[in-house]
């Protein structure tokens, strides 16, 4: 598919943030690339909440058009649609809006650690389609809709550590997390991390660990996939999920200067983890042939490994570094799958083999612990230039008493 038209920002208004616009084997899409495909952009709120985050927001957006005067241009689907606020509300570039004193903005300290923001959006990838489950009562869709939760660096005091729960839950504590919705960001970019949910999963079922990992200086996306997710549970379609990961980081690096999250994705330091099915997905898009992406600088498989070992496309791996991780008690996903594939993947492999961990407790208590910091060091070195992050990597697994570290 061919890039979508684009039409120089307008400065002119600053907009209300629109959010970015789920059993027979269905049809493979072909797999989309860096840059294809175009979006669909929904409301995420009602019209008061819209109105408030208008005036939230309206003094960052124009401090921010500056990108507009330097030759930014956005498609002109996009800008149809942030036309449309006057639905919504919005505000002009007078007086009332100028007037915001620098002094009123939150100060960014040097970071990390930095405060964590939250911003929930709805992508719609009108390019590929989503097959219909009959088995869920699922229609086929001529679009894949993708649910998007993005935990990022914010500005402000970074206050408390967030917690990691003693316990796993899919819906990932809601309650208890300590980002703030639309928070001002941190000023960047950063490194982004799509992480994927397993089967019949979703993407807030990671918000404990990505809260740490935003704190840490990383834009992390979340994302609820079309027909795997809670609720349809169709793991046939995670052959298409490389695309939707594809799709996401297209389009946060796409976000318009007056959106949220503009400039705030480094699109030179990418990586891309998953747990259990999400495992599988990043596999692919790591190291197959079929879906791989060159945006990719690292992968973290949880849990999990390819579908299909034998599966055609693995045969000229790229040397993207991957951090594995699974727990020896898992009764779903057996060790054995991460223990080989620490030969049978070509590039640079650390493996955290969690001692006591089953397939979802790899994530919570200690366990969850040891696995964050040993993620952020594995990121640090891979994505932040900074290799002397893993020096000490060893020694601290094996002094945990939780586990040991592997290389390949």
């Amino acid at each position: 598919m061919g890039l979508e038209p684009t039409t120089p920002c307008l400065q002119s208004r600053c907009s209300s943030q629109l959010s970015y616009s789920p059993q027979p084997q269905g049809p493979v899409n072909t797999p989309r690339r860096p840059g294809s495909g175009t979006s669909t952009l929904l409301p995420a709120a009602d019209d008061a909440e819209r109105t408030a985050q208008i005036a939230r927001h309206c003094a960052m957006s124009l401090r921010r058009a500056s990108a507009c005067a330097n030759g930014r241009t956005v498609p002109a689907a996009r800008l149809l649609v942030a036309l449309a606020v006057g639905l919504f509300g919005g505000c002009s570039d007078g007086p009332a809006a100028s007037s915001t004193s620098s002094s009123s903005e939150p100060v960014t300290p040097a970071g990390p650690p930095f405060a964590v923001g939250r911003h929930d959006l709805v992508l719609v990838d009108t390019a590929r389609a989503a097959a219909a489950v009959p088995a869920a009562g699922v229609p086929a869709a001529p679009e894949r809709t993708i649910d998007l939760i993005v935990i990022y660096p914010a500005a402000g005091e970074p206050g408390d550590v967030p917690t990691i729960p003693d316990a796993w839950s899919e819906v990932g504590d809601p309650d208890g997390r300590s980002a703030v919705v639309d928070a001002e960001p941190a000023d960047g970019p950063f490194p982004l991390l799509v992480f994927a949910h397993g089967w019949s999963g979703r993407g807030g079922s990671f918000l404990a660990q990505a809260e740490s990992w935003a704190r840490a200086g990383y834009v992390v996306a979340l994302p609820t996939f079309p027909l795997s997710r809670a609720g349809i549970a169709f793991s046939d379609d995670y052959v298409n999920q490389p695309g939707d990961i594809g799709f996401v980081i297209d389009e946060l690096l796409a976000a318009r200067a007056d959106d949220l999250l503009a400039d705030l994705v480094d699109a030179a330091h990418v990586a891309v983890g998953g747990h259990s099915l999400g495992s599988a997905t990043v596999f692919r898009m790591g190291y197959n042939s079929c879906c791989t992406d060159d945006r990719i600088d690292a992968v973290i498989a949880v849990s999990g490994g390819p579908i299909d070992y034998a599966e055609p496309g693995y045969g000229n791996q790229p040397q993207t570094p991957m951090l594995l991780a699974h727990g020896v008690a898992d009764p779903g996903v057996p060790v054995a799958i991460s223990d080989a594939m620490v030969t049978f993947i070509t590039a640079p492999v650390t493996y955290l083999r969690l001692d006591q961990a089953d397939h979802t407790s790899v994530f919570v208590g200690a366990n969850g612990e040891l696995f964050n910091a040993v993620v952020l060091a594995f990121l640090d070195a891979h994505l932040k230039g900074e290799p002397a992050a893993l020096d000490d990597l060893a020694r601290m697994v094996e002094d945990s008493g939780l586990a040991e570290l592997r290389e390949g």
